[in-house]
């Protein structure tokens, strides 16, 4: 049987994300994920660092919504993290760009 869907009462909050600063790692992780998902192994072999997860984290306070699931990866012996972002973020990105106020460059 299939169920109606809910209409809102009230229209949700407007994506707004804010911009990490430059040179942050946030910034860079904003980069890296706005060309694609990201694992902390990625960061490791192209030498970013440990703290992927913070820097995710920071994007998520500054609203671009990073989404993760767990993944296995070889020679890991637990789930890792895969973060992404969703397709609004990425055309919120866009946008900023085309308006040239973003300081999170290509």
């Amino acid at each position: 049987m299939n169920q109606p869907q809910q209409i809102p009462m009230f229209e949700g909050p407007a994506f707004c994300p804010l911009l990490p600063p430059s040179g942050s790692a946030a910034e860079t992780a904003l980069n890296d994920l706005l060309a694609r998902d990201l694992t902390q192994i990625d960061w490791l072999n192209e030498r970013k660092g440990w703290r992927l997860a913070a820097a995710v984290k920071s994007l998520d306070y500054l609203g671009w919504e990073p989404q993760s699931i767990m993944v296995q990866a070889a020679g890991w012996p637990n789930a890792i993290a895969r973060y992404s972002l969703p397709q609004k973020a990425k055309q919120a990105a866009a946008l900023m760009r085309q308006q040239g106020g973003n300081h999170a460059s290509e």
